[in-house]
């Protein structure tokens, strides 16, 4: 029933590439940001938010979104206890404004385990999880005004624009909730040593260091809100692998398996043909994996054909081209090719050996394939030069010779 979740990013996107050609950019962050899903053997559609919960302007986007679409359900990534707290705040106009009640707003994160039994195992892991909490707070470096994980100001106006319009409003549960906590407390490869030593392991990579620093600077230049207009699907799956290569069993837990129950509840427990839903940027590519493969709506991509995508003729063009331009540029030049090769590869041996290459025989200028190789006794020119007639093979011995006895008489 699940799709497979690929989270595909771009390698040294920023680092490497031009301005021009930069995934991420804020180019149409609303694009970025909303997937549009169908359903059509039960004619329903989904729009999927992903929010990193630290822009004023996508936060309006949302609850304009809501408005045109009339949706029979919205879908919000937070809980009852959250929306309790925030819909008594009000003149509240900015994120920068909301995340100043972030404090207040922690108070919807009440975490229990077993009914709230005290016991050494569960002291042990609480201890655990907010070292663990701390170490991953400390590795992010986030802004202040960067809070992905928390409800901001756009899941507020999704409810309260959603309310407005008597839509159902369906309460999926904050980043972390009490189910999670028991499957992290049974996950045994949970410590924050593993995840200190996964992060030295991931700065000796060269490529994760460069984007990593290259993220950090953009976010500190930019600030949260439009840092958060730039986060596409590739950049947010750039995190999720960041997140698997630093803490791979728990990204199990609070992505993939994150990922499922979010899409079970959009797709089988939320009424309404129109659902519109606003979840953490980084469970989208997740939920529309296991939608198009639940309603075999898939985007389908043509293999590569090793053989059949091989431009053979373009290639073989291309040496012939080579070729002739070689003779050419000897015959008019008056001087041997360098090489005989139609391209350079790390083991050009012209360049690197070339020793090996020496010229030892020429006749004239106007041979435009002049021998090089070691001596035709060791049969150089016959491994470098198969090619040539039998005739021009012996004439070259012939000639060598001369020049070898010639060599020898006058010293």
């Amino acid at each position: 029933m699940f799709g497979q979740v690929v989270h595909k990013f771009q390698r040294n996107q920023n680092h490497l590439l031009s301005k021009y050609l930069r995934a991420g950019n804020r180019s149409n962050p609303f694009e970025n940001t909303l997937t549009i899903l169908e359903d059509p053997a039960h004619h329903r559609k989904l729009y999927l938010i992903g929010s990193t919960h630290a822009s004023t302007m996508l936060a309006y986007r949302t609850q304009k979104l809501i408005n045109e679409v009339k949706p029979d359900s919205v879908y919000v990534q937070t809980n009852q206890e959250w929306w309790n707290i925030v819909k008594n705040i009000e003149g509240v106009t900015s994120q920068s404004e909301l995340n100043a009640y972030n404090d207040v707003l922690r108070g919807a994160y009440k975490w229990q385990l077993e009914s709230g039994v005290r016991n050494f195992r569960n002291s042990v892991f609480w201890a655990r999880l907010y070292s663990w909490l701390g170490l991953m707070q400390f590795l992010k470096a986030f802004n202040s005004d960067f809070h992905p994980f928390i409800p901001g100001l756009e899941v507020k106006y999704a409810i309260e624009q959603a309310r407005a319009q008597g839509a159902n409003v369906v309460f999926g549960g904050l980043a972390i909730t009490n189910d999670d906590l028991l499957s992290l407390k049974t996950e045994p490869r949970f410590d924050p040593l593993s995840v200190s030593l996964n992060f030295l392991k991931l700065l000796s990579q060269t490529r994760w260091r460069r984007e990593r620093q290259d993220l950090a600077f953009q976010l500190a230049v930019l600030g949260g809100e439009q840092f958060a207009e730039s986060v596409d699907k590739y950049r947010a799956s750039w995190f999720v692998k960041l997140f698997e290569k630093l803490s791979p069993h728990q990204k199990k837990i609070l992505v993939d398996r994150k990922d499922i129950e979010i899409f079970e509840t959009l797709y089988k427990h939320t009424p309404g043909k129109t659902i519109v839903a606003v979840v953490n940027q980084w469970h989208t590519m997740g939920i529309e994996a296991h939608w198009r493969h639940t309603t075999k709506t898939q985007i389908d991509t043509e293999p590569i054909n090793p053989i059949g995508d091989l431009d053979l003729e373009a290639l073989n063009e291309d040496l012939v081209v080579n070729d002739f331009l070689r003779q050419f540029t000897s015959r008019i030049t008056k001087s041997e090719p360098a090489s005989t090769r139609a391209y350079i590869t790390q083991y050009y041996k012209d360049v690197f050996e070339y020793e090996r290459f020496r010229h030892v025989e020429f006749d004239g200028h106007s041979d435009p394939h002049q021998f090089h190789g070691g001596s035709p006794f060791e049969g150089g020119y016959k491994h470098h030069h198969p090619q040539l007639p039998a005739d021009v093979r012996k004439q070259i011995e012939e000639n060598w010779k001369k020049q070898y006895a010639h060599h020898h008489e006058h010293h």
